[in-house]
């Protein structure tokens, strides 16, 4: 069986219209024009990145992908499919910078824009088959133009020039992008992955939620998610929190040592975000990786309350920010594909610590490294927030406002603080808080657009993400959500990314 890359020339299209022609019912063409991002859109690190999030689609069997001549994409699929696409594109968001076109990877299926073109093939099949035939045209035009060049003649030329085309834009692609010549033996015919034009090209998403049956708080908690309402949340004995001895001065100088010391790989974690649209199984967006304090603390203070004074555990999470940073140094900063965010401290942002690590993260990465930061940090000091916020963009980061409920959330302006996403914390009692006058202001924004900016964290049972979709949110992080993708919580080797 001959191997085919899994993302093929658009001077393959012809084939496929052909293959197609008396079996197009049901099938949807999505064109990704991605020649119409700006150019630092469209250099070749954000093709690479762009192409591995693609490539699943083809894996699994949900899509058939073509890259056109000028740099777009089509996609074709079954409309059963639509909803596995949909997810995809939420992903891709991530993948490009602060561009005009960005939040059009969140409209709704069929919804036409200068970013997304949408076709029924039951009606609009037509236009796929001018498309092939202009791309036919082109190859022959090609075709002849080498004859011309080379002095040959330029009917033996044109006789396969689609197929001629198809291999010189997939050698130039592979030149150029390297990693984009992944092959596919996918079962199907010998000509690529299994053919789609039934709602079986793809695996069954018949993924049934878990029971949420258990009460059991977690015992960890994101950096960013730990706070003087940590004992709370967690859902520990009040009791045992009084018997711990509060921070001070002393204290916070022998735990600075005794992180200095520790080895925080047994302590990091890793957490999967996913967008999660109609039926589609979860769509990893990128994973957030953060050490467990609980943990933490009974390894080095087991009779500590970090919680206990705000502002010396501030400076405790700083001292941590520099560890983890100095954990992803020594891991090398490989890039990863899917992308992955670390809690952080504005002042940690200003200095010299970050200025290393962001001298071994690859610069081609950073529209997948996403910054995590408390409310309360950005608030203490806004004069610091905004130039760490300018800066961390001109690099390409991005930026998510953590720790955030509707009270907080009803008070922000997203687009004003110049913040990429917002991450809304789930608790039972949510819906109650969502339907007080302040509550229903931030579903009323959810629901207008900023549900494509907001993840719903602490999503620990299937009623969280139920509300979420209810009004607008796309993004889940949770134990609900690592049951539904099987990704198990737990320690990540230095080697192991996410």
């Amino acid at each position: 069986m001959a191997d085919t890359p899994m993302i093929r020339s658009g001077f393959m299209l012809p084939d496929y219209a052909r293959e197609i022609a008396t079996t197009h019912l049901g099938l949807r063409i999505l064109r990704l024009n991605v020649s119409e991002l700006r150019p630092e859109n469209r250099e070749d690190d954000v093709l690479r990145s762009l192409e591995a999030a693609l490539r699943p689609l083809v894996r699994g069997g949900t899509a058939r992908i073509f890259r056109m001549p000028e740099g777009d994409y089509i996609l074709a699929f079954h409309k059963d499919q639509t909803d596995r696409v949909r997810a995809l594109l939420v992903r891709l968001r991530f993948l490009v910078q602060d561009d005009p076109l960005a939040d059009h990877f969140g409209d709704p299926a069929e919804r036409n824009s200068p970013l997304l073109h949408w076709w029924r093939l039951e009606d609009d099949f037509p236009k796929l088959r001018a498309l092939a035939v202009a791309l036919e045209d082109e190859a022959i035009r090609r075709a002849e133009a080498m004859a011309h060049r080379d002095g040959t003649r330029a009917g033996s030329a044109t006789v396969n020039a689609t197929h001629a085309a198809a291999e010189a834009d997939e050698r130039r692609v592979t030149l150029r992008l390297g990693a984009n010549a992944e092959a596919s033996t996918a079962p199907g015919t010998a000509s690529g992955p299994a053919p789609v034009g039934s709602p079986g090209g793809a695996p069954s998403s018949s993924t049934s939620p878990p029971a949420a049956g258990s009460s059991e708080e977690p015992d960890w908690r994101p950096i960013g998610a730990t706070g003087p309402a940590a004992a709370s949340a967690r859902g520990r004995d009040s009791r045992e929190t009084q018997a711990r001895r509060p921070i001070d001065l002393d204290i916070l100088d022998r735990l600075v040592n005794g992180v200095a010391r520790a080895d925080l790989a047994n302590h990091v974690r890793r957490q999967t975000v996913c967008a999660l649209v109609g039926n589609a199984p979860p769509q990893p967006v990128f994973s957030e990786i953060y050490v467990s304090i609980p943990e933490l603390r009974d390894t080095i203070a087991p009779n500590v309350d970090l919680a206990a004074n705000r502002w010396l555990f501030q400076h405790f999470t700083e001292t941590l920010d520099r560890r983890i940073l100095a954990w992803l140094n020594q891991g090398g900063g490989r890039p990863t594909q899917a992308g992955f965010s670390i809690n952080i401290n504005v002042d940690t942002i200003l200095s010299e610590n970050f200025l290393r690590f962001e001298q071994v993260i690859a610069a081609g990465i950073h529209g997948t490294v996403i910054l995590e930061l408390r409310v309360e940090d950005v608030f203490a000091d806004l004069e610091a927030f905004a130039f760490a916020r300018d800066f961390i963009h001109q690099r390409g980061y991005r930026l998510c406002l953590d720790f955030l409920t509707p009270d907080t959330l009803a008070l922000l302006d997203r687009q004003r603080l110049g913040v990429d996403l917002l991450k809304l914390f789930w608790r039972p009692d949510l819906p109650h808080h969502l339907d007080t006058p302040a509550g229903r202001t931030v579903v009323d924004r959810l629901k207008r657009g900023e549900g494509g900016r907001t993840i719903l964290c602490r999503c620990d049972d299937a009623a969280a993400v139920t509300l979420g979709r209810s009004i607008g949110i796309t993004m889940f992080q949770g134990r609900h959500i690592d049951d539904l993708t099987s990704i198990v919580d737990g320690p990540v080797a230095p080697d192991a990314w996410p």
